[in-house]
């Protein structure tokens, strides 16, 4: 018997309009859902191991053309960007991005 799952939900509109009939189809969508935010993971993690390679190179370079490992004025643009676009906990995470780029000391 084949058997055609529909997209799980990706919009809070849509999550909203679901009703589970059944601990089977709940199980089905938790598993479906966390499969996405697995493979967002994935990209996140990624993307700042990209992002982490670049601020190494431009920290080589401005330290190379005599100037700070850290740029303060930057960090503080990168933090706002962040709040800007994710709400109050959008600092936190420019904060950690940036911590997590930084390289070594």
């Amino acid at each position: 018997m084949n058997t055609q799952i529909d997209p799980a939900p990706t919009t809070d509109d849509e999550l909203a309009g679901i009703t589970v009939d059944a601990t089977a189809d709940s199980a089905m969508i938790i598993e479906t859902l966390r499969g996405q935010i697995d493979a967002l993971d994935t990209a996140i993690s990624r993307l700042v191991s990209e992002r982490a390679q670049l601020s190494r190179r431009i920290q080589a370079a401005r330290m190379n053309a005599g100037g700070t490992r850290i740029e303060l004025g930057r960090e503080r643009a990168i933090i706002d960007h962040y709040r800007k676009a994710l709400g109050s906990e959008g600092s936190a995470v420019g904060e950690a991005v940036l911590r997590a780029c930084r390289g070594a000391r």
